[in-house]
């Protein structure tokens, strides 16, 4: 037994003062200084023997290598644990949650995982488990910090997520000097790439307006939904949101497939089409989420009122799009119905629009935009019995992106839209967003 560990411990010191005192003030002992110090020397010596027998040597431990507690942690990292244990092979096994959340297993050295830790933009809670033959579990717990206002001022790092394609087939053995990154005309330099995927935060959007009876399209729409959350992992969340002349959140973010597909069952029939609203709170609510934030919007018409002679949002296309795009929200929409292609009025404005003169649009040209402005892919079913297949493309999609990371070049922050185009030498087709709205001004607060 290390004697100094015992010396350091307050409690233990506490305790061994006492001990000392009874010894100065027993009967029997001699009362000078120097008379009483080697049987104080002995008698405390003799309680820590004494103690370290009772206790049976020191208790098991874990904790936390990599990272340290408080750290700021960002982009592929490893989490690396320290066991004191006076016989390894008591140690079943070692569980890892990261907030809240079982990440990962550990049965035998070295007790390393690797770990993608995100962008910095929020921090983590890390959580080892020690598991013991005899059933008994000692934990260990740290949290990462966020990175601070001077961190994001110095990083600034861009987050695309990519999808590459050659005709019908994806391109997965890409690397990171196979990219080029421009932002504004700019060459950028990619900071970090990895086709590891992140967690998923994705919003099922389904219209449920009083068009959607036709055909069975609801019914067939909601058990095509519920496949499409066969894709989710333990690491994701989804959110259920339907919307009418109104948009109704179903089911809150949750990692819990059986309340998503409760709340899918439970979309039912109501009248208008608050379409631009839909995009606008759904990208609200998947907001500073460090992963994935993907909306799969399902629609069979415009924009309007039950009554047909009116806009049914509050919320503008523009604005809409824009809450999403500072939002770095993907948008899969999918279109349904023969009329997808019928033209309309349409305020055409926004950044990234393929026309910003002419204002009369189609459904579908609607959509495409909104997948092409915010790196998604739009998909058009023209009956609801192709809607399997539409759930399908877009989940592959998902399953074949490219992560990564650029640290712009532009100092300024003013807040204004940026564009982004992204290359490969061989010309393969790349789906990403086409830019994003720069950092704005740092608020300064009173003390």
């Amino acid at each position: 037994m290390d004697l100094s560990l015992w010396m350091t411990n307050p409690g233990q010191v506490g305790r061994l003062r006492g001990v000392e005192g009874q010894i100065e003030s027993g009967a029997g002992f001699p009362q000078s200084a120097a008379a009483r110090r080697p049987r104080v020397a002995a008698a405390v010596v003799g309680a820590l023997i004494g103690a370290s027998l009772a206790l049976g040597g020191s208790d098991p431990t874990v904790r936390f290598l990599e990272p340290r507690n408080l750290a700021t942690v960002l982009g592929p990292t490893s989490i690396r644990l320290l066991l004191d244990v006076p016989d390894p092979a008591t140690v079943d096994r070692v569980e890892l949650h990261i907030d809240g959340k079982r990440f990962g297993l550990l049965e035998q050295p070295p007790w390393t995982i690797p770990w993608h830790a995100g962008d910095g933009w929020k921090g983590h809670s890390l959580e080892a488990v020690m598991v013991l033959s005899d059933g008994r579990q000692v934990r260990a717990t740290i949290r990462t910090s966020p990175l601070r206002i001077q961190q994001v001022e110095n990083v600034d790092l861009v987050n695309l997520y990519l999808v590459v394609r050659a005709g019908d087939r994806y391109v997965t053995d890409l690397t990171a000097g196979d990219f080029r990154i421009y932002e504004d005309g700019v060459e950028q330099r990619v900071a970090r790439f990895t086709t590891t995927h992140k967690p998923l935060r994705v919003a099922v959007v389904v219209d449920s307006s009083r068009s959607m009876s036709k055909e069975d399209r609801l019914e067939k729409s909601k058990s095509a939904a519920l496949q499409f959350l066969e894709i989710l992992t333990d690491d994701d969340e989804g959110t259920v949101i339907s919307f009418s002349d109104t948009v109704d959140v179903l089911q809150s973010l949750s990692s819990d497939k059986t309340l998503l597909a409760n709340a899918i069952r439970k979309i039912s029939l109501a009248h208008g089409t608050a379409l631009y609203d839909s995009i606008w709170r759904t990208s609200d609510l998947l907001a500073d989420f460090d992963g994935r934030r993907v909306m799969v919007l399902l629609s069979d018409g415009q924009d309007q009122a039950y009554n047909g002679m009116e806009q049914g949002s509050l919320h503008t296309l523009d604005e809409a799009l824009e809450r999403a795009l500072r939002a770095e929200v993907m948008i899969f929409p999918i279109g349904l119905g023969q009329r997808l292609e019928r033209t309309y009025l349409l305020e055409w404005d926004y950044p990234g629009a393929k026309s910003r003169t002419n204002k009369s649009k189609s459904l579908a040209d609607l959509l495409r935009d909104l997948a092409t402005s915010t790196g998604g892919r739009a998909v058009m079913s023209k009956s609801s019995g192709q809607l399997r297949k539409a759930f399908s493309e877009i989940a592959a999609d998902l399953r074949h992106q490219y992560s990564i990371a650029y640290q712009s070049t532009n100092g300024t922050r003013k807040g204004k839209w940026r564009t982004i185009r992204v290359e490969t030498p061989r010309g393969f087709e790349i789906v990403t967003r086409r830019g994003y709205y720069g950092p704005k001004p740092a608020k300064m607060t009173r003390r």
